[in-house]
């Protein structure tokens, strides 16, 4: 009976409390979504002075592409990282997607949970070498940024950055092989 009584008095006293002064300071609360594509970006040679425009114009041809087959813009919020933490970060939802830039696709990031894939430019070049990870829990996305990679590899902003990105001539054109590797 007595534990019966303590119980019933904590209730009353979380509902007083939750009555008085919280409910007022929840109302304040504040929830906010983004309609911006997650991407974590991975750049294996970080110390590239042109590291920050590949990963812009990158940014900038995959959410153009994107938007032209949603027919609505699709922006895209890109944030640099380690292979760990964009591993830790796909798998737990934090990231939609991670790019990673000049190699193949880390350990870290290589889950039975991820689709890689990988874009070889022709001239077997490991510098210029770019890997999309998705993640396999949302198809419809996957499915989009599958469909939108190739095409964001060709856009002129993009190439003109990768090429100075590799130290190749600038007048050169990079052709892509695409390979979807399920892993």
């Amino acid at each position: 009976m007595n534990t019966l009584r303590r119980t019933g008095v904590l209730a009353l006293a979380l509902m007083l409390i939750a009555s008085s002064g919280f409910a007022d300071d929840s109302a304040s609360l504040k929830v906010a979504a983004s309609r911006a594509l997650s991407l974590a970006v991975v750049d294996l040679d970080r110390k590239n002075p042109a590291s920050d425009a590949l990963h812009d114009a990158f940014k900038e041809s995959l959410s153009y592409e994107m938007s032209q087959l949603c027919q609505m813009p699709t922006p895209i919020k890109p944030v640099k990282l380690d292979a760990a933490r964009a591993g830790w970060g796909l798998g737990t939802g934090t990231y939609d997607a991670a790019v990673v830039i000049g190699g193949t696709v880390p350990k870290a990031m290589i889950s039975s949970g991820f689709t890689v894939t990988k874009a070889t430019p022709a001239s077997g070049d490991p510098k210029r070498m770019i890997c999309l990870v998705t993640r396999n829990e949302d198809p419809g996305l996957a499915k989009l940024l599958a469909q939108s990679f190739p095409e964001a590899l060709k856009g002129p902003f993009f190439q003109k950055a990768l090429l100075r990105y590799s130290g190749a001539p600038e007048t050169e054109a990079t052709d892509w092989k695409i390979a979807g590797l399920a892993n």
